[in-house]
């Protein structure tokens, strides 16, 4: 629900030169994309189709199946399927009976049902015209198998009329059952394979979404040997023979894997495989898996093997992500043969670092080493003081290692290792503080460098309640006690903080703190805290502290105007009597929660909003509720929509286009880490503040997902190709959203289905990803390769393997990340908003009691007579929390 004001606007001149200007023949379509067409909350209503037919579980003779397997084979909705797939819903098709002159379903109602004539025919009404007329081998109601959508025209029966049909439940159920069962199945595969086993759980997961599965007859040849190979096979079901030179040396059943080699090392085939039963395999190709990976397969495996061995050293787990980065970077691979030297005796012990990747190393002397996943060396490499090997160390076989020598080591952490370790702890501790979450490394050191160590004696009074403050506290060691008016209120202890507030407004003391033993703090004064950021970074925390104040009560809140309203819920534009802060307040009408059956929507939309601190993420302030209503009081975004911003603009560079995507990007990162997907991205549900950066709004169909999901959910022109065809998506469903994005900036409309309003034609247009650029667009455009990989069929692709690797792809080249989150960009444009001055001085003397206006604005609205009973699952205290 978005809480926007009517603005006009200007254009800020951008810091550099507009890049690939798009000379437009016509402006962006005006109107809006239709809201999300689906939502789970409207699946209460009461469909019946066809309510006079006689229905019936009737076998299907071969001419029965003929007729319903052409007209699935005409619907996009089942081309996608599986064979196995099909076979399920085929089977669950029941048979329809109808005498003439019975309706079927109405225009406008919601249906469950889609059919496919038998025999006899049947006239298709709109707006109570006669339009066409269905005989044998048609189908209709296909949409009302994805979501609760108002039937778009009224169907009868002009004759006596048999049908089969499939209703929404079953679709759903068997086809989310099957695909569930089958991504389980190939994830337990990848897992089971120990050439994977080094991969991270996102990389298994791209993994697993690039399988693809193929069939073999018995006797067919599967590879030959010496041809050259670049898929890997796991058997999921059969017995394959395993040959050499035509003999057989083995067989492989269930399980059982192939092709590894000619993966990994590009190599030809050493066997033959031949299918002895029938076989099914899931495959992946090398340039599929490079894309899933983001690189080599040999590399990504050295590389995770590298950040293990890291983790897993007391010593290397102390640096920091970009220090572990940098130095993951710079560590050189080396291979070496069986009793190959790897470290000279005699060699200083601080001199060089290894991590064995692939093998052992043993010392001449045979006494082990070092085997993967080890560091050697570690230690003494953050050391002065060393002594020498006394005997070399070599290979116990083929192996690979990684090495760097101490001065390389040192130039990526930063120095020498002690100082930094105790750099990288304050540091850390810094990143734990709510109000300075959003600063970029630059800052943080900033801040690290002006900390001072202060010693405080068993019963020091550290502050005291009452005083003037201008410290902030960070415990390096030790406890002490936090009294108020003398009472013990808690007990902190290492690592624990106090006194935020008090570097940003000078606040007194709340409270009195004790040191109980002897305690070290780092201590950040505000003059020093001042000097290390900005006037435009402080203005930002002071307005993030702004929204944490959880003490604002209902009553402190006087309504300056109705922001937006929408089917289950307005929003107000509020100010806080006492301190003149504005804000947005959400109401949702308990008779339509009760009616809609929202509880659950409305707990998960709160326990997302919770999660979420950042700056380009509208923040959730507090929740109320009171016997009438549900409350949700939010952050107020001045500013106007991302759509109206395009259309203000018309014109988008390639540069402006970056910054927006940047943002998308750094706000998808936030909530993907959080396993929240957002299912809803486009530029409608973007504000742009009046300082002109981006804030996502309106979480109502996100959802926190662990793996998968099969809701059909979304704005069809937006909507991934997985979420249509209802196999299962995760987290990159969204950024083929930022796809489409990109393409709408840059292109003036978005790639599929601009011109169309109907959501089965846009679902079809999307599924066929015929992709091509408008006229004025060059040949060399900078972004498509960006664009087209982001639109990628293949889920897996779209990041390159990862977000760091979308963040490093060559289109952001030269892109500051760390300045996008502190606003250190200038934005392509900046909203002028209107002054509300005037209407916040009326609202406060007017102070009309906030029931009565919220009273009032429902009282227009027709609220349907629903059901007085909780959805199943939900329990009685649902809104406890809020």
């Amino acid at each position: 629900m978005k809480a926007k004001l009517d603005a006009s606007s200007h254009m800020s001149s951008f810091e550099e030169e507009k890049k690939s200007v798009i000379r437009r023949e016509a402006p962006r379509n005006p109107i809006k994309k239709k809201a999300p067409v689906i939502d789970a909350r409207l699946t209460s209503r009461v469909s019946i189709d066809a309510p006079n037919a006689l229905v019936v579980d009737k076998p299907k003779s071969g001419r029965d199946l003929e007729v319903i397997t052409n007209a699935l084979n005409r619907n996009f909705i089942f081309t996608s399927l599986t064979d196995e797939n099909r076979a399920v819903l085929i089977d669950h098709m029941k048979h329809f009976t109808l005498g003439p002159n019975e309706i079927v379903f109405e225009q406008d109602q919601p249906g469950i049902n889609f059919f496919i004539v038998a025999s006899g025919k049947l006239d298709v009404y709109v707006n109570g015209k006669k339009v066409n007329t269905l005989s044998a081998n048609d189908s209709f109601g296909e949409l009302a198998l994805l979501h609760d959508s108002p039937r778009s025209a009224t169907i009868k029966t002009a004759e006596r009329v048999t049908m089969w049909g499939l209703d929404r439940r079953t679709f759903r159920n068997a086809v989310e059952s099957l695909n569930a069962q089958n991504y389980q199945e190939n994830k337990q595969f990848i897992e089971s394979v120990p050439l994977f086993h080094i991969l991270t759980t996102a990389q298994k997961d791209s993994l697993v979404s690039s399988l693809s599965t193929l069939k073999f007859r018995p006797s067919e040849r599967i590879v030959n040997e010496g041809d050259p190979g670049d898929l890997f096979f796991l058997i999921k079901e059969g017995l394959v023979s395993c040959l050499q030179e035509g003999r057989e040396i083995r067989q492989m059943a269930r399980g059982d894997y192939f092709g590894e080699q000619a993966l990994l090392y590009n190599c030809v085939r050493t066997a033959s495989i031949v299918a002895v039963t029938d076989v099914k395999c899931v495959a992946i190709g090398r340039e599929k898996l490079t894309k899933a990976l983001g690189n080599h397969l040999q590399q990504v495996i050295y590389q995770n093997t590298k950040r293990i061995a890291m983790d897993g050293s007391q010593i290397l787990s102390r640096l920091t992500h970009e220090q572990k980065a940098k130095l993951l970077n710079s560590l050189r691979v080396r291979s070496l043969r069986k009793n190959e030297v790897a470290i000279p005796r005699n060699t200083n012990k601080g001199a060089v670092l290894l991590i064995v990747l692939r093998g052992q190393l043993k010392y001449r002397s045979e006494r082990p080493a070092a085997e993967v996943f080890q560091c050697l060396g570690d230690v003494e490499i953050t050391q002065f003081e060393n002594g020498l090997y006394i005997e070399d160390i070599v290979s116990d076989g083929d192996s690979d290692i990684a090495e760097i020598n101490r001065s390389e080591f040192e130039e990526c952490i930063g120095g020498h290792y002690e100082q930094i370790a105790t750099d990288n702890e304050a540091i850390t501790v810094l990143r734990r503080v709510q109000v300075l979450r959003g600063l970029s490394s630059e800052r943080f050191s900033a801040l690290h460098r002006a900390l001072r160590v202060v010693e405080f004696e068993d019963g020091s009074v550290i502050v005291r309640q009452n005083d003037p403050g201008d410290s902030f506290f960070i415990i390096k060691s030790g406890k002490v006690d936090v009294l108020k008016d003398g009472v013990g209120v808690r007990t902190i202890t290492k690592h624990d903080y106090f006194g935020e507030r008090s570097v940003l407004f000078g606040d007194h003391r709340t409270a009195t703190v004790v040191a109980k033993g002897n305690v070290s703090c780092w201590i950040l004064h505000q003059q020093d805290f001042l000097q290390a950021i900005d006037e435009n970074i402080r203005t930002q925390l002071i307005k993030r502290i702004e929204l944490q104040d959880d003490n604002i009560t209902l009553n402190d809140l006087a309504i300056v105007k109705v922001l937006g309203k929408g089917m289950f819920g307005n929003v107000f534009l509020v100010v806080h009597k006492q301190q003149n802060r504005l804000y947005a307040l959400k109401t949702v009408d308990r008779r339509k929660i009760e009616r809609y059956e929202i509880q659950e929507n409305l707990i998960l939309e709160r326990a997302i909003l919770n999660q979420l601190d950042h700056s380009l993420i509208v923040k959730l302030v507090r929740s109320f509720k009171d016997p009438k209503r549900i409350y949700f009081l939010m952050e107020f975004v001045r500013g106007m929509d991302l759509f109206d911003v395009l259309r203000q603009m018309n014109e988008v560079s390639d540069q402006e286009s970056k910054f927006f995507i940047g943002c998308l990007i750094v706000i998808l990162e936030h909530l993907h880490e959080r396993d929240i997907i957002y299912r809803d991205l486009k530029p409608e549900n973007v504000m742009v503040d009046d300082e002109g950066y981006p804030k996502l709004i309106d979480f109502g169909i996100s959802k926190i997902v662990h793996g998968r999901t099969y809701t059909i959910v979304g704005t069809p022109h937006y909507m991934a190709p997985e979420i249509i065809i209802g196999k299962g998506y995760g987290h990159s469903a969204d950024f083929w959203s930022v796809g489409i994005m990109l393409y709408e900036f840059l292109c003036g409309g978005v790639p599929f289905g601009e011109d169309l309003d109907d959501p089965y034609a846009i679902y079809e247009k999307v599924l066929e990803r015929k992709l091509s650029y408008p006229s004025f667009c060059s040949r060399n455009m900078p972004a498509k390769p960006i664009i087209e990989q982001l639109l990628s069929k293949q889920p897996a692709m779209r990041t390159g393997g990862s977000i760091d690797n979308l963040k490093n792809h060559q289109w952001f080249q030269g892109f500051n990340w760390e300045h996008l989150l502190t606003r250190e960009i200038r934005p392509p444009y900046i909203p002028r908003v209107n002054d509300l001055s005037r209407d916040i001085q009326s609202a406060l003397k007017q102070n009309r009691p906030l029931d009565d206006v919220i009273t009032r604005e429902e009282n227009s609205e027709e609220i349907p007579p629903g059901k007085s009973r909780r959805p199943r699952h939900c329990p009685e205290n649902w809104d406890q929390d809020f």
